[in-house]
């Protein structure tokens, strides 16, 4: 039986210049009138700060002294800057400390977190784990007490999201869906879109969805015998995307290709920049 907490978690829908179809980006509120956190600051606007203290007065909660940062992208950290006047320490993952800086500068005040550590809030043990796959030093949040998951740009609520260069990788980012189904969990808090309350089903999907491209991947090489990755993206996608979405979808479709590149299932033709199935 879940026990009850004294803590609230609030999704708060930013607007940022994120990929289509989704026009916010999510940060969370997670606290109480005595002690909160915010994880992700959003886009460096006046709005974003103007909504996120909005949402702490309408919600009766304490100013965050702390601000989780998933990632180092865009529409997640540089919102810190809007922030600065709460003299906030930033938590992200060593492997995301030089991204975020950058991301954040001026502001340095930062603390290094780990797969595993626990971080209290008033009481309540939010547990810190290590998701590399969109980014290396990507983390995830799970809250016990509530069985909530806020999995930054693992998990969106309409589609699936992007994995590619530089820092993304197909198969860290297929490990970390598995870690993350094994969770006792009853909703997750996405990245981008609303709650997702079907959680392991929603899982599944994503994961079903990455095997599913790269067996469809392997059959177009088995077919074309020598292709590129722009010209394989165009086959797959067909003008069903939008093209602002192109150049990630090119990625992500590179992520799938370096991974059965490093399990010897394809070739890569340097001279012709092109892709080669092993049996041409």
């Amino acid at each position: 039986m879940k026990r009850k907490s004294n803590i609230k978690v609030i999704r708060i829908p930013i607007p940022t210049p994120t990929l289509l179809p989704h026009t916010t980006t999510n940060s969370y509120l997670i606290g109480n009138e005595e002690e909160s956190i915010l994880v992700d600051a959003g886009y460096d606007t006046e709005d974003t700060r103007k909504l996120l203290e909005w949402e702490i007065n309408k919600h009766g909660l304490a100013r965050p002294k702390r601000i989780v940062l998933t990632h180092a992208h865009q529409d997640h950290a540089p919102g810190v800057r809007m922030l600065i006047h709460w003299m906030p320490t930033i938590l992200c993952h060593e492997k995301e400390e030089e991204q975020v800086l950058s991301a954040i500068s001026p502001w340095e005040e930062i603390t290094l977190i780990e797969d595993e550590d626990s971080i209290k809030v008033d009481g309540e043990e939010i547990i810190v784990m290590h998701t590399p796959g969109h980014t290396l030093g990507h983390v995830s949040l799970y809250i016990p007490s509530e069985q909530i998951l806020i999995v930054g740009d693992n998990i969106v609520a309409e589609g699936t999201t992007w994995i590619g260069a530089p820092d993304g990788d197909m198969k860290d980012y297929l490990q970390t869906l598995q870690r993350l189904r094994n969770l006792k969990i009853e909703k997750i808090g996405p990245g981008h879109g609303k709650w997702v309350h079907q959680p392991h089903e929603h899982i599944d999907f994503v994961i079903q969805r990455r095997l599913h491209r790269e067996q469809q991947l392997l059959t177009l090489l088995e077919k074309h015998q020598q292709i590129t990755s722009k010209e394989l993206t165009e086959i797959i996608y067909q003008d069903r995307i939008h093209p602002s979405v192109f150049p990630v979808a090119q990625k992500t479709i590179e992520a799938h290709l370096d991974k059965l590149l490093k399990e010897d299932l394809i070739q890569y033709d340097e001279s012709k920049s092109s892709y080669v199935s092993p049996h041409f």
